[in-house]
């Protein structure tokens, strides 16, 4: 694995790892926003990474299940959103 290949693409909860070979990985982070502007980001989980076809919008949603009881499902798309966007360059 090479650091220096990876792109980090983040919502305010969600980041994906992407890996120059394809792979994906998932860390989930708690956010709190400030009343000064700024925002802190405490990692939750990261998981192991999973293929490209694998890392699809329902396993997204259930990783964050594990986490979260609720969570705001357009920070799931919002993601995967800025992740196609990166990829269709």
């Amino acid at each position: 694995m090479d650091n220096n290949n990876m792109k980090y693409i983040s919502t305010d909860n969600l980041t994906a790892i992407l890996y120059a070979d394809g792979d994906k990985k998932l860390q989930i982070f708690n956010c709190h926003k400030s009343e000064y502007g700024w925002n802190s980001r405490d990692l939750i989980t990261s998981f192991f990474g999973v293929s490209n076809k694998e890392f699809t919008y329902k396993y997204v949603q259930n990783k964050v299940g594990e986490v979260y009881s609720t969570f705001n499902n357009q920070e799931i798309d919002e993601l995967l959103n800025k992740i196609n966007k990166y990829e269709n360059k």
